[in-house]
């Protein structure tokens, strides 16, 4: 927004074409959960039915992947308002209210949807007056407001002018292409301007007997950039996307295209850019939304089921594979027929292979110490779809390798393809694939949409481009740990620990891109160093929630614990569990609160 001012009168009356790769890339960095180093706000959430549970009551698991520090940290809470409330769980640093937790009929979570919450809008420019636009042949003269900030110690005050259009304050991203012209710019209209439903749905749910009034709680379009997974005490499992997106159909995309420039952002950046030229190219206006312009409740998609259903920061399409999604959803919420991430196949895996009995532990069913051992097996998906084929090109280039190429293929031959504290090699393996999965054309099964779990998989090492390629960065890799300090073969909770109080935590879990589902990441960290992983991101609040005929039955864990104050006792002393892969039981009913209590309870006056 204070990029855009309006081009001096005379001036260059265009801008030079930009790259659309560039675009792309300078979008990406301005986007709500952008990370350089590949991670980004998200979550795994997921829900069983009567038909998955071996009790028949319901059962989730929330796992928040979030900062450990700041105010989207979570914090645990337990808020009771005697005859009306009773609901524990966490909530991040802005909000006074439960976000993830549960009551004694029906448990939630929430993780990242892939919904828009904004469309950006190309104005049309008089030529005689770039503050001027023009819709459907009518000249329109933009607001302009010029804000002062006055400054101390006599320094002359800082001033601005905005503007603003029908359509919204006016933008400038003039790397992406998207700058001021005389002929262009651009405005942004966003979804959740004054949303502050939240806290109100969020009290809702906290007072939800089962998924059907949670769902209704969440009918005033609260959530602004959330999914929902929940599972009630009947046995019902839910997958709700009912957050703040605009009403556009696909329709109205096609018919509203832009300038081709701006038009390319919406299938390379998932950047939707309107012709603000037509008034015909308004968010539609649902009298059943909550507010004008966002896709009513009815028309977001919602799974209330017996069985299962899953969400790992991907859209509603694969909920659950075996139930068709719904149609006629808008591209804005999100898209389908397109590769999923590596922690939503893992996901779908463990579950169906769990229900399927075949992943060797006992019985067919997901009850909650079966769900506490899934989620903390930390099977490395990345390694178990590309390592038979490097396993066979290794043994097929003999000595044609050189020395580090060598070391890496017999350490990743011995490694057991999981991100476990103790996994000599999955360091090896996170450096050599961080590199790798960029290669162009590197999988040998592309992606088929008939088949988005198990597809793309294995590496082409037929190619040779593709062949020598993989195995540079193999031996880059073994570079990386060497220069690093660390052995090729180092067990990863030695480079992955964090020091508490004079004892060395190893720590167990992968990165996004190794499609673990126990997801830590080290955010400002591009690749390993002598202090090995910086963890400061991914799994933070952790519940797995059940019920029994008094109510729920909850474990869990807040990984850095509930003191900010790294000189309190209270900080990180959840995280020798965490790496024990221990849960703690979550004291709901009043006689396990009074049973936990420490010290006396502190009341305030009013």
């Amino acid at each position: 927004v204070l990029e855009a001012v309006p081009p001096v009168p005379g001036a260059r009356t265009g801008a030079a074409p930009v790259p659309l790769d560039q675009a792309v890339a300078e979008i990406g960095r301005h986007s709500f959960n952008a990370n350089p180093e590949g991670g980004e706000l998200g979550s795994n959430g997921w829900a069983f039915g009567r038909n998955a549970t071996p009790d028949g009551r319901g059962l989730l698991l929330g796992n928040p992947h979030f900062p450990w520090t700041g105010t989207n940290r979570f914090w645990q809470l337990h808020l009771t308002i005697p005859g009306r409330v009773d609901v524990m769980g966490a909530t991040g640093g802005l909000s006074p209210v439960v976000a993830i937790g549960f009551n004694k009929d029906v448990a939630w979570t929430h993780t990242v949807s892939t919904g828009k919450r904004f469309t950006l809008y190309e104005l049309q420019l008089d030529p005689a007056d770039p503050t001027v636009y023009i819709v459907d042949g009518q000249r329109r003269r933009m607001t302009a407001r010029t804000v002062t900030l006055p400054a101390s110690d006599g320094a002359p005050a800082l001033q601005h002018t905005f503007y603003e259009s029908e359509w919204g304050p006016l933008i400038a991203l003039p790397k992406a292409g998207l700058g001021w012209t005389a002929q262009r710019a651009y405005a942004i209209r966003d979804a959740n301007t004054l949303n502050v439903r939240s806290a109100e749905a969020w009290m809702g749910m906290a007072q939800a007997r089962n998924v059907a009034e949670l769902r209704a709680a969440m009918g005033n379009q609260g959530m602004p950039w959330i999914n929902t997974i929940a599972a009630d005490r009947d046995g019902n499992a839910m997958y709700a996307d009912l957050s703040v997106v605009p009403d556009v159909s696909a329709e109205q995309l096609r018919a509203c295209v832009p300038s081709p420039g701006a038009a390319a952002l919406l299938n390379a950046a998932g950047l939707a850019v309107l012709d603000g030229s037509r008034a015909a190219c308004a968010w539609q206006r649902d009298a059943t939304a909550a507010s004008p312009g966002l896709i009513a409740p009815v028309r977001m998609p919602v799974v209330v089921t017996p069985d299962w259903v899953q969400n790992s920061n991907d859209s509603y399409w694969l909920s659950n594979p075996r139930i068709a999604p719904m149609a006629g959803v808008s591209p804005l919420v999100g898209p389908v027929g397109v590769p999923q991430r590596l922690r939503t196949r893992s996901g779908i895996l463990e579950i169906e292979g769990r229900l399927a009995g075949a992943d060797g532990l006992p019985g067919n069913r997901m009850g909650a110490a079966e769900l506490r051992s899934v989620i903390f097996r930390d099977r490395n998906l990345a390694g178990l779809l590309v390592m038979d084929d490097l396993q066979a090109a290794c043994a097929a280039a003999g000595g044609a390798l050189d020395v580090d190429q060598a070391l890496g293929c017999r350490v990743l031959a011995a490694w057991d393809r999981t991100s476990n504290a103790d996994a000599k090699g999955a360091a090896l393996f996170r450096e050599f694939w961080r590199k790798a999965k960029d290669i162009p054309k590197v999988w040998r099964l592309p992606f088929d949409p008939a088949q988005p779990v198990t597809t793309p998989a294995g590496l082409d090492m037929a190619a040779p481009a593709t062949r020598a390629a993989v195995f540079k960065a193999l031996g880059d890799a073994v570079g990386i740990l060497r220069t690093a300090g660390f052995a090729a073969d180092v067990p990863l909770g030695v480079p992955q620990s964090r020091e508490v109080r004079g004892q060395r935590i190893a720590l167990h879990g992968g990165d996004e891109f190794e499609g673990v589902l126990n997801k830590l990441e080290s955010q400002g960290q591009s690749l390993i160093d002598p202090k090995g992983y910086q963890v400061n991101y991914g799994s933070s609040y952790i519940q797995v929630v059940g019920f029994d005929e008094r109510g729920p039955v909850a474990q869990g864990l807040l990984t850095y614990g509930q003191s900010s104050d790294l000189a309190s006792p209270r900080a990180y002393d959840q995280l020798p569990l965490f790496a024990a892969k221990q849960w703690h039981a979550l004291p709901f009913h009043r006689a396990d609160v009074e049973a936990q209590r420490e010290g006396r309870p502190l009341q305030f006056a009013y």
